[in-house]
This record gives structure tokens, C-alpha cells and sequence, in this order.
């Protein structure tokens, strides 16, 4: 009976680790969606699911969030012990390593907005949480969802910076000042830490849940059902009986969306009506929410689909895109850079082949030399501190990690 339980248990740890994977997955493609895909407003691929653009992104940061309490070891840490060390020392590593990495990449000439610098701000402002109960990370979550737009507009409004674009910091960037880089990577940026937190915070929440059980992963479909109503509708609700007269008059001669899809990481400063809106990248309470839901609803559905066996088959691919998500995400950069220049324009061919050609390099990589290289190298590169940390800080006993070590990434 013991053995049966066991072998019950490391099923439904294995279903929650493939899970997330294949969840990962999702937000890489969706993301080529964005960068390689024809434009949404061209017929692009926005314009059949309503909303790659921005949702893949706040997924993959979402995720983030649920890899740093996998890799702590799920439990609120407790104290300040030698295991505890060498995590807060796994993380910081990593958001040092992510920085230069996110800069060298948004340098190419590839006209995407690299999100891997705000990742390293994202965890170097994450790992305090890693002490806090689920119920404190949901609360302040919530908190931050609502006012950290609100501070944004505020900050901006007051800084003149309302009117920044397109900005992902590359290195020129880092020569004006660590001041310009922080203002950059916490609140004009393209993925701002001021308005982007939530979905890390509200990761590391979903982090603590029973993952690998049914009854949590049809919940997460549930709530995220729920909030993606209640940000979206609520935003269609309000935008169409309260503000939509004002923003088409603050908007001309332009139409609103168009001044929207101008701009991404934060809405205009012109009026707070301007945050009443809910498309991708707004940075807006609405799409915040929404976008959460998004992130909660499709993890739920990747852990179910992930749960009987012949699943874990069919979405080995998947599973094997998501395992390797940091060096999918940097390579798909590179060959956007030396071979598909943005002036020979965004086909579904190129795209269908980016997600073909991905999944089959993926997929044998895993099956032959398991980790990816560049998760290997960022495992590698944090590790070894870390193990002298542990080794050598007082106190304590080491704490331990989870198998779902590699996801952070």
C-alpha cells in the first residue's frame, strides 16, 4: 500500500512538473506568435484568438513567479538558515545573469521587445516574498494590481515620461546610468515592474497550491475563468457606458485603439480615463486582472491535459519547448536577427515554421541531452555559489529544492 501511495505521489508530482511546462510552452509560441506572425491588425493571429499580444508575455511572467516557489521548495521559507542563503543567492545570480543577457539581446536588430532584463528585476524585487504565506501573496497581489497602474500614471504624469515607447533597455541604456536603467526597467519600459509584479506575485501564490491535484487544477480553470470576465468585462462594461465618449475625444483624430497598439507597458497620461482600458500591455487594473485570469485558466488547463499518460505523450513536444524555454526564447531572437529581417515581413509560413521546427529541435534535444544550454549554463552558473553558501553560511540546515529545480528560467 506504501509503495502504491508513493507511486501516487510522484505521479502527481510529475503531472504538475510537465504541466507547467507545457503552460511555458504556450507563452514561448504564443510570443513567436507575436514577433514572427502576420500583423494582428492585418489578419495576424490576434485577430483569431483576440489577444497573443500581451497575454503570452504576462503568462511567461506569471510562470516565473510559480518557478521561484517550486525551485525555494515550495513552502514559505522560514527563518534565515543555510538553505534558505543559497536559494536567495540561486535567484539573485540569476537576475544579475538575466540583465546583461536581456540587454544583449534587445540590442539585435529585430525590432522585439526583450523581456529578459525585466526579468532580473523582477526577481531581485521577488525573493522577500518567498518568506510570505499564500494568503499575504494573493492579498498583495490584488493590492498591487490595482494600485500599481495607478502609480504608474501618477509617477509618469508627474516625471513628464507619459510619452515612452517601445523601450527595452539595451546597453546604451545601462552607459546613461543606473538610475536611467532602474527608471527604464521599473516604470517606462515595455514590461515595467510597477504594473507587472502582480503576475509574478500572483505565480508565486498559485506556487504554494497541491498543483499535481484535480481538484486544484479544475479551481485554477474556475478563478481564472472568473477574473478574465471580471477584468475584460469589466473594462468592455465601463469603457462603453462610462469613458468611451471621453477617450474617442482625448483620441483625436486617431481612433483609440490605434493610440493604444502605439504604445506598450503603460497608457497615455493625458487622463485616467485611460485606464479604464484592457488591451495587451496597457498595464492597466483591468487587463492586469484580466490577463491574470488568462494566465490561471491556461495552467489549469495544461496541468488536466497533462494528467492521464497518453496526454503527457501528445504534448511531449510541448513539454519539451517549456523545459527549454530560456534557450527557445534567445535562439528564436537570434535567428529573427541574422536571417528574417523585419523588411522581408511577418508570413504564416515563417510562423508555422517557427513552431514546427522548434518543437522537432526541442523535442530530440530533451530526449538526447535533457536540459537545455542555456538553462544548463544558468544552473550551473548559480548553483555552484549557491552550494558554497549553504556550505558555508551558519546556521541551520539546508533547505530543500524542488525537483521542478529547472522551470526557473
Amino acid at each position: 500500500m506504501w509503495a502504491k501511495t508513493g507511486e501516487r505521489r510522484a505521479a502527481r508530482r510529475a503531472d504538475r512538473i510537465v504541466g507547467v511546462d507545457v503552460a511555458r510552452a504556450l507563452a514561448v509560441l504564443g510570443m513567436f506568435a507575436s514577433h514572427v506572425g502576420p500583423d494582428p491588425y492585418d489578419g495576424g493571429v490576434d485577430t483569431l484568438i483576440q489577444g497573443v499580444t500581451g497575454r503570452a508575455s504576462a503568462l511567461f511572467a506569471f510562470l516565473a513567479g510559480v518557478s521561484l516557489v517550486l525551485m525555494s521548495g515550495r513552502a514559505p521559507l522560514r527563518g534565515w538558515d543555510r538553505g534558505n542563503a543559497a536559494v536567495v543567492t540561486r535567484v539573485l545570480i540569476r537576475a544579475v545573469l538575466l540583465l546583461p543577457l536581456g540587454m544583449w539581446l534587445a540590442d539585435l536588430d529585430t525590432g522585439v521587445l526583450v523581456i529578459l532584463a525585466f526579468y532580473g528585476l523582477y526577481f531581485m524585487l521577488a525573493w522577500p516574498a518567498l518568506w510570505l504565506s499564500t494568503r499575504t501573496l494573493v492579498w498583495i497581489a490584488a493590492g498591487w494590481a490595482l494600485l500599481g497602474p495607478i502609480a504608474s500614471f501618477v509617477l509618469r504624469r508627474a516625471g513628464d515620461t507619459g510619452d515612452v515607447r517601445y523601450a527595452a533597455p539595451g546597453f546604451a541604456d545601462w552607459w546613461q546610468g543606473p538610475g536611467h536603467m532602474f527608471e527604464t526597467l521599473f516604470l517606462t519600459g515595455s514590461y515595467p515592474a510597477i504594473t507587472w509584479m502582480p503576475f509574478v506575485l500572483a505565480g508565486m501564490a498559485v506556487g504554494r497550491l497541491r498543483l499535481g491535484e484535480r481538484r486544484v487544477q479544475r479551481a485554477l480553470v474556475g478563478i481564472g475563468t472568473a477574473l478574465a470576465v471580471l477584468g475584460y468585462g469589466g473594462s468592455w462594461v465601463v469603457v462603453r457606458l462610462f469613458t468611451g465618449d471621453r477617450l474617442a475625444r482625448i483620441a483625436e483624430p486617431d481612433r483609440v485603439s490605434d493610440v493604444i497598439h502605439g504604445r506598450v507597458g503603460s497608457v497615455p497620461v493625458s487622463d485616467p480615463a485611460w485606464l479604464t482600458v484592457a488591451e495587451g500591455h496597457t498595464g492597466t487594473p483591468f487587463e492586469i486582472v484580466g490577463a491574470i485570469g488568462v494566465a490561471l485558466g491556461l495552467l489549469g488547463l495544461a496541468l488536466l491535459a497533462c494528467r492521464p499518460w497518453l496526454g503527457r505523450i501528445v504534448l511531449d513536444p510541448l513539454i519539451s519547448v517549456g523545459s527549454m524555454a530560456l534557450t527557445v526564447y534567445t535562439a528564436h531572437l537570434i535567428v529573427i536577427d541574422r536571417w528574417f529581417p523585419l523588411a522581408s515581413g511577418e508570413t504564416w509560413r515563417r510562423l508555422i515554421g517557427f513552431f514546427v521546427v522548434t518543437m522537432l529541435l526541442c523535442w530530440a534535444w530533451r530526449h538526447t541531452l535533457r536540459k537545455g544550454p542555456m538553462e544548463a549554463a544558468l544552473h550551473l552558473l548559480s548553483a555552484l555559489p549557491a552550494r558554497w553558501v549553504r556550505g558555508a553560511a551558519g546556521g541551520g540546515s539546508p533547505r530543500p529544492v524542488a525537483a521542478s529545480d529547472a522551470p526557473v528560467r
